[in-house]
């Protein structure tokens, strides 16, 4: 949990920061302050997704403290290379990606719990998941990594619009220089700030019920308010 707390300061900082070079804009060139801005804001988005990965692996441990939970999961073809999420095991199979079929099973690890908190923090996750907010960030990730990064500086190679075939031929169209729509750092400063306002509310609602979830297990659970802040 410390560790999900240290990812999100990260990625505040790095929002400030596209904040600091837009109040200093001035001092720079627009291509300079474009490529500055933007690529804060995807740090941002990048420990933001961190963020969202460990808390579902949080809320996966966290049904290990019941028994009938912890052996659905053990049981489920998908993880039995974690070696039942043993502490301290820091491979990859350990460690599942939060997705649609990681939801399902924990859905169905915390029906078999009996643990109504157990429950809840799995309706926390998925609500981020599903939510609009979550999925621009996601989508905006696999545009980045998976496919072809707009650059941040007109150019005459667009990703699209420039190759088309009709009867056989094949014909590729000369643009002049321009700037893709995608590469605007205002549009991915908000897709992350939009995001970090999800994951901070589902990182706080996950902290108010973990210790229900805890003690539910018979497991004393003791926190200081006075230490929270």
């Amino acid at each position: 949990m410390g560790a999900i707390g240290e990812q999100l300061g990260l990625v505040w900082t790095a929002e400030q920061d596209v904040q600091r070079l837009q109040i200093t804009s001035g001092l720079r060139d627009d291509i300079e302050n474009r490529m500055a801005s933007r690529a804060m804001a995807e740090l941002a988005g990048h420990f933001l997704l961190g963020c969202a990965h460990s808390l579902a692996n949080l809320v996966l441990r966290l049904q290990l403290l019941n028994t009938a939970a912890a052996e659905h999961l053990a049981v489920m073809k998908r993880y039995r290379k974690a070696d039942g999420f043993a502490p301290g095991n820091d491979s990859k199979d350990a460690w599942p990606t939060l997705n649609g079929p990681l939801l399902e099973d924990l859905a169905t690890a915390s029906d078999a719990s009996g643990n109504q908190h157990l429950r809840l923090l799995v309706e926390t996750i998925s609500d981020l998941y599903t939510g609009s907010e979550f999925r621009e960030l996601g989508g905006r990730r696999g545009m980045d990594y998976h496919r072809r990064r707009p650059q941040s500086v007109p150019h005459t190679a667009p990703r699209s619009g420039v190759v088309s075939t009709s009867k056989g031929t094949t014909t590729m169209t000369m643009v002049t220089a321009r700037l893709e729509e995608d590469a605007g750092h205002e549009t991915v400063h908000a897709t992350a700030t939009a995001a970090l306002v999800g994951v901070a509310r589902t990182m706080r609602r996950i902290r108010e019920l973990v210790p229900s979830a805890i003690r539910a297990e018979g497991v004393n659970y003791v926190y200081d308010f006075r230490s929270s802040g």
